[in-house]
């Protein structure tokens, strides 16, 4: 759950690219007669954002006016991601943004789409707009939920808007196994309010990403076994405790919250694993 840079797109200027390309004079003259209405829902949108209130937009799946939402949502299938036409370059320029091509949902998968925070089906007149699309991994766009939310809880974090990294909320904990099995859940630091603590569960839980930080964790877990078996024989578990601290701190500098910064936390703070339990076979 990283943070994105913001993009610094005009949506009036994307909408008009998008709008341009359509052949029907009809529909295109409808669209640029709801052209102010966009820009005052985009502005009004980014002002809650601001404000982590954006469940307070009504969806409006029927469109806007007299644009059907089925045509507000071809301005993105057909007018922004086909290659070579003139809005193609925003979708290229959003798709680089996250840090390392990695997905800002998971912070694992790589970005291999653009995703919709509020979807384009119940809210058409955001189909374009660049700072409600957010490079995304397939697993991700696949997984998060279409659905209307109801409340604050109920909306995944937005990479552009908010920010949860002054608190350590992801942690783990081990199951003494042979190998260790490093078990994820998100923790309630008092620095979150009640509202934040609920998206990031939201989020969580319908990524499943307690699973797939699991996942990676055991394969982790096997790549530094022999590394600290080494370790273990120069200098015991002090030796070991020590060499994961380094790395737990090296984790949390680049990445608070990320999978591997609460894995090493969880092994460094083991004195179970320390002595012995980081071995993979009995």
């Amino acid at each position: 759950m990283w943070r994105v840079e913001r993009p610094d797109i005009d949506t009036g200027v994307t909408f008009d690219q998008c709008i341009g390309v359509i052949r029907n004079p009809g529909l295109r003259g409808r669209m640029n007669g709801i052209r102010q209405e966009i820009l005052d829902r985009s502005a009004h949108y980014d002002a809650l954002a601001e404000v982590e209130e954006l469940h307070l937009i009504i969806a409006h799946e029927a469109g806007v006016g007299d644009v059907a939402g089925l045509d507000l949502k071809k301005n993105y299938t057909t007018r922004m991601v086909r290659k070579g036409v003139p809005a193609r370059p925003v979708y290229d320029a959003l798709m680089i943004l996250p840090t390392n091509n990695r997905c800002p949902f998971c912070c694992y998968g790589p970005v291999e789409t653009l995703d919709h925070l509020l979807p384009k089906t119940q809210y058409p007149a955001f189909a374009v707009k660049p700072t409600n699309l957010v490079g995304c991994c397939d697993r991700c766009n696949r997984l998060k939920s279409e659905a209307v939310p109801t409340g604050p809880g109920d909306l995944y974090l937005h990479p552009y808007f908010d920010n949860v990294d002054h608190a350590n909320w992801l942690k783990a904990e081990l199951v003494h196994s042979t190998p260790a099995v490093a078990e994820f859940y998100v923790d309630a630091p008092d620095e979150l309010t009640p509202d934040q603590l609920s998206r990031i569960n939201t989020q969580f839980e319908g990524l499943g990403l307690a699973g797939l930080y699991s996942d990676a964790a055991a394969d982790e877990i096997v790549d530094i076994a022999e590394m600290l078996e080494e370790l273990f024989a120069e200098g015991g578990g002090d030796a070991v405790q020590a060499h994961l601290a380094r790395q737990h701190r090296s984790r949390i500098a680049a990445s608070r919250n990320s999978w591997r910064s609460a894995l090493y936390e969880a092994l460094s703070g083991s004195d179970w694993y320390c002595n012995g339990g980081f071995r993979i076979a009995p």
